[in-house]
């Protein structure tokens, strides 16, 4: 089809004569490309709105980030120039206010607290803690569990108890002697009051350390035991 071809279109209507009009293939061809082209741009349109829209709102959560961290380092300057107008003052009373209310607030802040270190635990495979209670006997506490023996032959030792506290403080419990040295063959029952250290709150005790010891005070057995876990009445 060449382009000086025309292209026939024909109009009928019930109401009205047939209509004849004569349009050359260029401009048919011309429309056609018009119609592409305008479905592509407003596809890409479409496209490049989408994209801008995230790039703005990225700018926009930037800009919020960098007014957040404006604001606290204008509030720290804030800071320094009253420290500096302090200083500058020379007055010792001030100075030594300021220095209180710094110490007090990094007391007020929470102490990190290790849980490997306060969760020890060792086990060689010669002794065995099971049954574990623990009941409150006036302002001390009564430790009972059975002793196993895991190994060959007879083992004999001691056995070292220890409060840790909710600060992570541990602190040796005192036991009865005859009740926390031992010689067995198979197991033993350990009933064994221990007695609290003085400036000791119970409710502050958090946790249980049991440590079994050999014949050459070396540990053979170390399990901690949160007190709720424990505990009877």
């Amino acid at each position: 089809m060449g382009k000086d071809d025309k292209l026939n279109l024909i109009i009928m209507r019930d109401d009205t004569r047939v209509r004849r009009y004569r349009l050359r293939v260029a401009w048919f061809r011309f429309f056609l490309y018009l119609q592409i082209v305008l479905i592509l741009a407003a596809v890409g349109g479409s496209y490049a709105g989408v994209v801008y829209w995230g790039q703005h709102l990225e700018l926009v959560n930037a800009n919020k980030d960098l007014r957040a961290q404006l604001s606290d380092q204008s509030i720290q300057l804030e800071r320094l120039q009253n420290i500096q107008e302090i200083l500058k003052t020379s007055d010792p009373e001030e100075i030594h206010s300021l220095f209180n209310t710094v110490t007090k607030e990094r007391q007020s802040l929470p102490q990190v607290i290790n849980l490997q270190d306060l969760f020890v635990a060792m086990d060689l495979q010669m002794a065995g803690v099971a049954n574990l209670q623990l009941k409150t006997a006036g302002e001390d506490l009564r430790i009972t569990f059975e002793l196993n023996n895991l190994a060959e032959g007879t083992l004999s030792g001691e056995i070292k108890v220890y409060f840790i506290t909710q600060e992570a403080s541990v602190f040796e419990a005192q036991g009865e002697a005859s009740e926390l040295s031992f010689e067995i063959q198979r197991f033993r029952r350990v009933n064994s009051i221990l007695k609290v250290p003085s400036g000791l709150d119970l409710d502050t005790i958090f946790a249980i350390r049991i440590a079994i010891l050999g014949n050459d005070d070396e540990n053979i057995f170390i399990q901690t035991y949160p007190v709720t876990n424990i505990l009877t009445s």
